[in-house]
């Protein structure tokens, strides 16, 4: 947390490796961005997201689109800004990766018929305990590029759960057994749902559920990343 609060004071220097910033329009340099490997191509990353949903909850629970930037490791420089974003307080690096988000779901044209971006919701208790939501930060780097507004009241986490980290599939589907339900407004239209990193979309998969009982005609999926099995 306290690097996050540096980086505030000295926003001039890298959020990873704390070395100068040659610019200010990005508080990550371009080597450490460099050690982020994509995927091969634009669409290889919803490909991957949606065959992993497909494999762990069937046909039915697979998004109407997705999109992702990289592969996910349990190791590596990834890893570890995706740790330092979610509980170090580094949460500027949530609006770098959902600019890149949003370039790349303005790439493919995808943006025609979205109405709005969810970002999926953290408890009350954990959201007091972090002082923010990656993924609304997220959410709002996606929002700046694609001149849409963020939705934080269609769906709401009704269960502080524990992290999915470490879990089975099995656990993690019961972790997430009734964590959301719709939100003090209706959700309309078709909505991008947004989070950090999607593992066996456990949580995504619950959200959108809420999503479409709060009124969602369709729900897209974005994350940072999708897990590969190591």
């Amino acid at each position: 947390m306290l690097e996050g609060f540096a980086h505030l004071l000295f926003p001039e220097v890298c959020i990873v490796c704390r070395k100068p910033l040659e610019s200010r329009q990005e508080p990550l340099c371009a080597v450490c961005f460099s050690q982020f490997t994509p995927f091969p191509d634009s669409l290889a990353g919803g490909q991957a997201l949606i065959r992993t949903v497909r494999d762990h909850f069937g046909e039915r629970a697979v998004p109407s689109e997705a999109w992702a930037l990289y592969p996910y490791h349990s190791r590596g420089v990834l890893h570890d800004a995706m740790h330092a974003m979610k509980y170090g307080g580094l949460f500027p690096l949530g609006g770098v990766f959902g600019r890149r988000l949003g370039a790349l779901v303005r790439s493919l044209g995808s943006q025609v018929g979205l109405d709005a971006i969810v970002p999926v919701p953290l408890h009350s208790l954990k959201r007091i305990e972090r002082t923010y939501n990656q993924a609304e930060e997220i959410a709002a780097g996606i929002a700046g590029v694609l001149g849409m507004p963020v939705w934080t009241q269609c769906i709401e986490r009704c269960v502080n759960t524990s992290s999915q980290t470490g879990l089975s599939l099995s656990d993690r589907r019961r972790n997430m057994d009734g964590a959301f339900r719709p939100g003090r407004k209706a959700c309309r239209g078709k909505v991008l749902l947004v989070d950090d990193v999607l593992t066996t979309g456990a949580t995504m998969v619950a959200a959108a559920a809420a999503l479409k009982e709060s009124g969602a005609a369709a729900v897209a999926f974005a994350t940072v990343a999708v897990t590969e099995k190591e």
